[in-house]
């Protein structure tokens, strides 16, 4: 049986999916949608920058193509971000004629949903059709989203409660000449996954705001009646879209996967309230009051900022032997370099640990879904932004009883187009019980990386080198990277569209049905 939470008003409760007005359907494993004679399916990459954006155009009932649309975001920071974007819906609005059966919105990450925070003006209303602008007839979140579930709720607020400590803490670091800190440096650019950048002090809430307010935006484009919170182990089936078969296999209900991020080690998320608690002590400020810091052990008046003496605008005792003796003499050379005895940014390891834990944890939030072409019975796997902890979770998954039943190894094993996960990151694409489970020389895997823009964030291994060469070793040639031309003779895959951010503005894999 489907497992899924239909939203129902303000309440939401967890039903199998029915017959609508839409016709759509949940069916047990095993009972084939008759299938209706189709040209082709499409997957669409957009080339926008560091962020997914995909277009899925599937077998339909009739003459109709049934499109489905993955995400749609770019990471904070790319230049012209709403332009980019833009380009991007205006083609989803004619390939589509203006409107997606499917929204699916992964996850609360700014690469992700930025489009409808920084877009809103390029959607439809609800129920609506409307000249140059996006219909969409359902959204798809994963239960972490349901307003309705206590788990989802009790994730969200402590994700609201680390994001606001963090984002505190960014308004201290150039008062206290820390800013360049390389663990300063490591928060900023994991807080920008959520849309917060070091300008959140004294706009905090706003900025808090902005990844969360695209995910209202994202629900707020369909009915309440034609929102899903998927769970997993849910399977989706549609008279609307005969040719497809959909499971869902993540995010997981057991809270210490989200955080589990290293296979070899075992490494499971961090003991997060003991660094909740540190950060928020060193966040905490009389900068916006006036009034004392009740964590600084000197009053005021005693206190001498770091980058006062750092820069020289204050210039006496104090400043001059931190000069000479703690910051050294500018510029540095080998024998004059005393950066070694520096302390003021070690108190921030801890931020940086709690921003990586809160990052690794919401990717493992991410909604899984393994496609399947019915008629061929071959499986497209969207796998988001999940890291080990989901993909691990996957394998106790199973449809149906008996040998007719589908476990998710039968899913890999037919796996036939692969969007590669979180931009081709270390930890997002298992090799066991992922890729190696995929048929050699078989698989089309597309990853949606700008490996210049990582590079400017701190984020040096994405993509991974091991992991892009262990792709091309499995999947030959047909491994298409966002930011890279097409390799030469890679069937069924093409470009298209113009304004991208490297050239076209999407790679097409078009496959015969």
């Amino acid at each position: 049986m489907a497992r899924g939470t239909r939203k129902k008003s303000a309440k939401a409760s967890a039903v199998q999916r029915t017959d609508t007005a839409a016709a759509n359907t949940a069916t047990r494993p095993g009972r084939r949608a008759k299938p209706v004679p189709a040209a082709q399916a499409r997957v669409r990459m957009y080339r926008q920058g560091l962020g997914d954006c995909f277009l899925l155009s599937l077998p339909g009932a009739g003459a109709r193509e049934f499109h489905l649309m993955v995400d749609c975001g770019v990471i904070l920071g790319t230049p012209d971000a709403a332009d980019r974007l833009r380009l991007v819906l205006d083609d989803v609005i004619r390939t589509t004629g203006g409107r997606v059966d499917v929204l699916v919105v992964t996850h609360e990450h700014y690469d992700h949903v930025a489009a409808f925070a920084l877009c809103r003006d390029k959607f439809a209303a609800a129920g609506k059709r409307e000249p140059g602008k996006l219909s969409v007839g359902a959204v798809w979140f994963a239960w972490t989203e349901d307003p309705g579930d206590k788990l989802a709720g009790q994730l969200r607020e402590q994700r609201r409660r680390r994001k606001e400590a963090l984002a505190g803490l960014l308004g201290r670091l150039d008062g206290m000449g820390a800013a360049s800190n390389d663990a300063a440096a490591g928060v900023v650019a994991a807080l920008q996954f959520f849309g917060i950048d070091a300008s959140a002090a004294g706009n905090t809430v706003e900025k808090l705001g902005v990844t969360a307010q695209a995910m209202a935006n994202a629900a707020g484009l369909v009915a309440p009646d034609e929102i899903t919170y998927w769970q997993p182990g849910g399977m989706w089936e549609s008279r609307d879209a005969p040719g497809i078969r959909v499971y869902v296999l993540g995010p997981p209900r057991d809270p210490t996967a989200f955080g589990k991020s290293d296979a070899a080690t075992e490494v499971y998320h961090l003991d997060a309230g003991p660094l909740e608690e540190a950060v928020r002590m060193g966040a905490a400020s009389s900068t916006a009051t006036g009034g004392p810091d009740r964590y600084a052990p000197f009053d005021r008046f005693y206190r001498h900022p770091l980058s006062a003496a750092a820069t020289g605008s204050v210039v006496d005792a104090a400043t001059t032997f931190l000069a000479e003796h703690y910051f050294g003499i500018a510029p540095a050379t080998a024998e004059t370099d005393i950066s070694w005895r520096r302390i003021d940014g070690a108190w921030l390891g801890s931020a940086e640990q709690l921003a990586l834990a809160l990052d690794g944890a919401t990717n493992n939030t991410s909604l899984v879904l393994a496609i399947e072409l019915v008629k061929s019975g071959e499986v497209l796997l969207f796998a988001a932004d999940a890291q080990v902890g989901s993909w691990l979770s996957w394998h106790g998954l199973r449809w149906g009883e008996g040998p007719e039943a589908v476990t998710t190894t039968d899913l890999l094993r037919r796996t036939r187009f692969y969007k590669v996960g979180h931009h081709g990151s270390r930890n997002a694409t298992l090799k066991a019980k992922g890729l190696e489970m995929m048929p050699p020389r078989s698989v089309v895997a597309f990853i949606p990386v700008d490996q210049q823009m990582a590079a400017r964030k701190r984020w040096f291994e994405m993509p991974l080198p091991h992991l892009i060469d262990a792709l091309r070793e499995h999947c030959g040639n047909a491994v298409i990277r966002m930011d890279e031309a097409l390799p030469v003779g890679v069937q069924e895959v093409s470009a298209g569209g113009e304004g991208g951010r490297f050239g076209s503005l999407y790679y097409d894999w078009t496959h015969a049905l």
